[in-house]
Formats: structure tokens, C-alpha cells, sequence
């Protein structure tokens, strides 16, 4: 009796570890509206085109406005001399930092942390149009969809240093 309700006990936990993992895919797939980018698995790139042109074009007046005098014009972290030190927010050394993470996480961290000294004012919108941006000049594809402003749906979206 007691190694049959183990059995069961284990069968249980089980099928609740597949479906938590599994459900936030699905869920966030569901939820991407028309015109923005569905992740292609679990697993999709930044190398494939998750964003588009005018997307780019927003978070480049964005950056213009917000981001530059830490990050510099360039995105390169170099701001305003009388600025703190700030990391590159685009290209190899970017990259680098970020690979193997998401774009949730990206976007999340942009949300909630920037700007350093009025952090989470950024709109949902701001910061996924401004991650895009980083994408752009990191030399990223666009594609046909935009990054939806949804850490659910972006979580099966992967930052790689290269494309594959």
C-alpha cells in the first residue's frame, strides 16, 4: 500500500512539474497579439528577426531622449563625462553579457532598473521599443513582428552573442 501511493505521489509531482513548465509557454503564446513576434519554441533567437523597423525607430528616439547621456550616442557606454561609468547596451561586448539570457529578463531589467535615477518610469512599450533599439545597432535581423512588451511571451526568445 504504502509503495503504491508513493508511485502515485511521485506520477503527481511529475505531471505538475511538466505542466508548470510547459503552461507558461503555451499561456505566453496566447497571449502575443496580432503584429507582434510569437516565440518559434522555446528556444528562439534575436538573430531571427523578433523585431521590426519602426519598433527600432521608437527606441531610437527613446535612447536619444533617455538612455544616451549614460550610454552614449553609440550605445557604448560611453555618456557624459560628468555621468557615471555605464555598461554597452549593444553590440559584441552586450552580447556577451547577456547571452544564454532572455529577452524577458532583458526587458524586465530595463523596466524596472532604468533609468538609474528614475528607475521604472519607462513605460512597457518604452522598454521593449528600446530593447529592440539595442538589437538594431547590435546589427540583429528585423523581421515582421514586434517584440511584444510581455516578459511571458518574450521568455522563449533567447539573447546569443552570434547567430547560429
Amino acid at each position: 500500500m504504502r509503495a503504491s501511493a508513493l508511485v502515485v505521489s511521485l506520477a503527481s509531482l511529475m505531471i505538475g512539474a511538466v505542466l508548470a513548465l510547459t503552461t507558461p509557454v503555451a499561456v505566453a503564446q496566447q497571449d502575443v497579439g496580432a503584429g507582434l513576434a510569437a516565440p518559434a519554441g522555446p528556444n528562439a533567437s534575436v538573430w531571427n528577426g523578433v523585431y521590426t523597423t519602426a519598433q527600432n525607430k521608437r527606441g531610437e528616439e527613446i535612447h536619444a531622449g533617455l538612455c544616451v547621456s549614460c550610454h552614449g550616442p553609440r550605445l557604448n557606454g560611453a555618456g557624459q563625462p560628468d555621468m557615471p561609468p555605464s555598461p554597452a547596451i549593444a553590440r559584441a561586448t552586450f552580447l556577451r553579457k547577456w547571452a544564454g539570457q532572455t529577452v524577458a529578463a532583458l526587458f524586465t531589467y530595463v523596466r524596472t532598473k532604468m533609468p538609474p535615477d528614475n528607475p521604472g518610469t519607462l513605460t512597457d512599450q518604452q522598454s521593449i521599443d528600446a530593447v529592440a533599439h539595442m538589437f538594431a545597432v547590435s546589427n540583429m535581423p528585423t523581421g515582421d513582428k514586434e517584440l511584444p512588451p510581455d516578459p511571458k511571451a518574450l521568455a522563449g526568445i533567447v539573447i546569443e552573442a552570434q547567430p547560429k
